[in-house]
This record gives structure tokens, sequence and C-alpha cells, in this order.
């Protein structure tokens, strides 16, 4: 038996999506249909006479079922000068008003975006393909009034230096609206290089949009916003960014350059879809920002010696490790500025290149068209490298191609997600990795943490509570003074300022090498490495600890996983 639905396929269709996006219910939609039956009205008319939807639901409802995207307002979205693509009369006598342009072509805002007659008059005025947004009668107008009334009132952001941001777009020029999406994407960049934030975070929640910056490893709390400015504030940054700004189901990723201080940044930008919307996150890069050198990693004495030895090899494999935002690039980048010299081909593989090292032939991974991690790496083999760095070991191909590469006379650098130091030498037996390969080629391990720094302006000492005492097995007893965070003006209340890092360095001596060729197990491989010498990350923690310079919490903070492995 068919329903009332079954009688409008196409009107039900816009029922079903209202009521599966709970803005009717199931019963609702039934009297609809019926009263629409015998008036003989549009489905939309009788849910709003009816008081059962509100235009926006209903368009928004209409957007989803036609597949466009929906924009309630495009505060801060107008590119100016973009009303002399189509003059006033025919964008109010179409229903469709320009709003900017695209790559290939220029975004029109439209109530209805199929309308074929209107897109074609569109395309005919301003010459560029039409990509139609839908939205309600109230944006449309609002948007012809901002576009075509608004007075021109040209001035760029600025950043906290003073420089106007660079952006890849041609709207960087704020328009004389309070609050708008560029104002406040634009706000978000210098408030986040500001607070030394390494990423921005850009979340929608149901009702609202938060701000998180991540700064010196943890995520802090920054403004929120109204719900109606989402859409405005993700589109600004696929703007600038150079994304589909139609697309919003799949995840996309692209980048944005701007000054800040006479300084350059690059924004890594990458979008993804959620429940309530998309989720942007901006990770800050400096790239005028100049590059360590090894003495300035902060190895110490006898770890400094051999990691700087192991890396003036001839060849052979080494490998750093440890979380995503453990400061492995930076380590890998400051060996290999010590390496470069006019005598040596250096080449990297790399996904994605965080910084340009001059006279350093870089490459992207680019697994979408193939160019994985082992297929690069071969390629890198057939251009007469001396020094090799790549990204990461991920899989048995890219291990096996990186240890010949070392045996064969090329110094292969390299990184593993792994806790410490010997538990890389068990995840590359784990990808099957035969161990005469790894003890061949394996010149060393270098596993590090970061650990936020204490505030100098505002540490105070503290005396270890029981469970830290109990937890580092009373070495707070036999070193005695230590710091805490306690929070001021100077590093945003948050008690540290800055990261150190902590280091373990697992040399591949006779010893371990021989282990290796047993398969020992982890624990026999670092009672070994600890016999010929080796700290442990939390030893090296400690030792920052007692000298003032970060918290016995921090250190148990990131040495837990370690130490309960």
């Amino acid at each position: 038996m068919k329903t009332a639905i079954d009688h409008h396929p196409r009107r039900a269709k816009l029922g079903d999506i209202l009521v599966k996006f709970d803005m009717i219910r199931r019963e609702q939609l039934e009297s609809a249909l019926k009263e629409m039956g015998s008036n003989q009205k549009n489905l939309d008319a009788v849910l709003v006479k009816m008081g059962l939807a509100t235009e926006q639901k209903i368009s928004k409802a209409e957007a989803l079922r036609l597949d466009v995207p929906f924009f309630t307002t495009f505060d801060g979205m107008i590119e100016p000068g973009i009303s002399r693509l189509v003059p006033e009369t025919v964008a109010r006598k179409l229903l469709a008003a320009p709003i900017f342009k695209s790559e290939d072509g220029v975004i029109v805002a439209m109530i209805n975006p199929v309308d074929i007659h209107a897109i074609d008059e569109i395309a005919r005025h301003s010459g560029l393909r039409v990509h139609p947004v839908m939205t309600t009668w109230t944006g449309l107008f609002d948007a012809i009034q901002r576009e075509y009334r608004r007075k021109k009132s040209p001035g760029t952001a600025t950043s906290a230096g003073g420089d106007a941001l660079e952006t890849r777009a041609k709207d960087a020029v704020v328009p004389a609206v309070d609050d708008s999406a560029v104002e406040v994407v634009n706000g978000l960049l210098q408030e986040g290089m500001a607070h030394r934030a390494s990423d921005i975070h850009m979340e929608s929640a149901e009702k609202k949009v938060r701000v998180r910056f991540r700064v010196d490893g943890m995520l802090q709390n920054g403004k929120t916003y109204a719900k109606d400015m989402e859409a405005a504030m993700v589109a600004r940054v696929k703007i600038m960014a150079k994304l589909d700004i139609t697309e919003t189901r799949l995840p996309q990723d692209g980048s944005i350059r701007f000054k800040y201080g006479g300084r350059g940044i690059d924004v890594r930008v990458s979008t993804i879809p959620t429940v309530h919307g998309e989720k942007v996150v901006m990770r800050l890069l400096d790239s005028t920002k100049s590059l360590r050198k090894m003495t300035e990693l902060g190895l110490e004495g006898a770890v400094l010696s051999s990691f700087s030895e192991a890396a003036r090899s001839p060849n052979g494999l080494i490998l750093v490790t440890g979380p995503t935002g453990s400061g492995k690039t930076t380590t890998l980048y400051a060996a290999i500025t010590e390496l470069n010299k006019a005598d040596r081909n250096i080449v990297t593989l790399e996904n994605p290149v965080e910084y340009v090292i001059d006279q350093v032939n870089q490459m992207e991974a680019f697994p979408k068209i193939g160019l994985t991690f082992a297929m690069g790496l071969r390629a890198i083999l057939r251009q007469d490298p001396n020094v090799i760095l790549v990204g990461e070991i991920r899989d048995l191909e890219t291990a096996e191609i990186a240890m010949q590469a070392s045996i064969t006379g090329h110094l292969v650098f390299s990184t593993l997600h792994t806790n410490d130091s010997v538990s890389s030498i068990h995840r590359l037996l784990n990808m099957r990795v035969e161990p005469f390969m790894i003890a061949g080629a394996l010149r060393g391990v270098l596993a590090q943490r970061l650990l936020r720094r204490l505030c100098v302006k505002c540490k105070r000492p503290h005396k270890a509570t029981e469970a830290e005492t109990k937890a580092l097995g009373g070495a707070s007893k036999i070193y005695g003074k230590c710091f805490e965070p306690v929070g001021c003006p100077a590093c945003f209340e948050s008690g540290y300022s800055g990261r150190i890092a902590a280091y373990e360095w697992l040399s591949a001596s006779r010893l371990i090498r021989d282990l290796i060729m047993k398969k020992a197990s982890i624990d026999e491989l670092r009672a070994a490495a600890e016999s010929e010498g080796m700290k442990s990350l939390r030893q090296s923690g400690l030792e920052k600890v007692w000298s003032g310079e970060t918290s016995l919490e921090e250190v148990l903070r990131m040495t837990r996983v370690q130490s309960e492995a």
C-alpha cells in the first residue's frame, strides 16, 4: 500500500530529508502533504504556513536534496569589485548574486541553484563558469545589498607586526562589516602567532564554533563564535588556501602564505567533514625561522658526540623516533644541515616538506598519484645520492630499500613512530625485516620527547608529592629540589614558555648488533644498552627537572607511556 509520500516523489524526497535531519516529525510531514493535496500548494509553502518549518530549514533541506552547498549568510565572503561582473538589475531579476571568483569560475548565490536560464545569463555576463550555491531569500537579498550598496572602504588587514596579510586570494581587503569572516580568520592567524601556536583548530559544534590553539604541544581554549559564522569562516579559509568551497563532504588540504612581524609564515590547511560541519586545522610554519644546528638541539655530552659521529658515517641507517610533534623533523634537518657540503648530494623524500633547505634536493611523497615512499626512494637511488632522508619507514618495502641503500654506501636518515629507541628494533623485526639487514645497516636510534619549559618569570620551588616520588622510584629524594608551574601574563597563564627536548640514544654497538641477530627481547636489548651507558628518556627528562628547566609533572606526563610499556 502506497503512502501519501509515494504519490509525490519529488516532494516526498524533500520531506524525507526534513524528517531525516529532525527538522520536522514524520506525522507533521504527512499532515502537510494532505494539506498540500487539497490546496494544490507547494510543500514548502504549506510547511511555513502551518508553522512546521522555517524558510531556512526548508532551504537547507532542498540544498541537501540537490547536493549543493548552503549558506545562510555571505558576511565577509563577498569579493570587492565582484559586482562589476553582473549588473544589479540582472542580479535582482535572476535572483542570483556573484560572491567571489574561484580558480575556474565564479561562486554565485541563488535561491534556485538549478535555474539553468539564470546560470546561463550569469555566465554570459561574467564570461566565467558558474558554480551555484544555495541560500535563503534573506541571505540572497542581504548579499545583493552588501554587494551593490556598501561603501567601498579598501583597507588591508594588518598583522600584529604591522604587515599586510599576503594571501593567495584576491579578496584580502577587509569589508566594512563588523566581525566579518575576513577579520575573524585574519585575527585567528595573528593570535596564533602571538601565542606561539603550532596549530589553530576551528571545530564545529551543534550550536557554536570553537577555536583552540596548540601551544607547546597542549591545546588551549580560544574564542567561540556563533554557529551562523561557521559557513563564512570555513569558506574564508578555503578561499585563502585555494580549496574547493563547494566541496563539503570530503577532506581537503591546501596552504596559505602570509606575513607576520616581517617574517614569511606558511600555513598548512586541512579540512574534514564532521557530524556538525567541517573542522579546519591550520598548522603554522615559520618559513624564515633559522634551522638549528646539532649543538643547539639540547643533546648532551656523550649523546651529542655519539650521534654526531654516526651522522658523519659514510653509510648506514640512523633512525629518529617518537610520537607526532616530538621534534623529529627538527633533529633530522639539523643533521642534514651539518652535512650540507658542496661535495655531497643530499636528497630528501618527505610528506610534506616543512622547511626548504638551500642546496638540498627535497621531494614530496604523493601517494594519491602513486609516489609512495618506496617508489620515491627507488628513484632517489638512481640520482647518485650520498645522503638520503626518508620521511618515515611505514612498511616492509620502504624498510628493505632503506636498509639496502645504507648497506651499499649511502647514509640514510628516517623516522619511526615508537615509544623508545629499543622498540624501534622490534618494530623493524615485526615488519619482517631480516635481522642481518638491521644489524648490518643500523648506526643508532635516537628517541626523543619535547617537554614544556618552565616560565622563568613565575616558576616556584616544588616538593615532590608522595605519588611523584613513588612514580620515580625514590629518585626525587636523591636529587631534592625541583620547580613547578604557576602561570603569569608572560606565559599566558600556562606556567610554561617554550620547549626543550629529552633524548635517548641507542648506539648500534657490537653487543647490540649481536643481540639483534639473535632476535633478543626488548628487555634484553634495553639491559645491554643501559650497561653500555644509555640513559632513558625519563632519566634525560629528570636531569632537566633538577636543573630547573621543566617540572616533575611534565616529565611524568611525557614519559609515562614508555615506562609503562
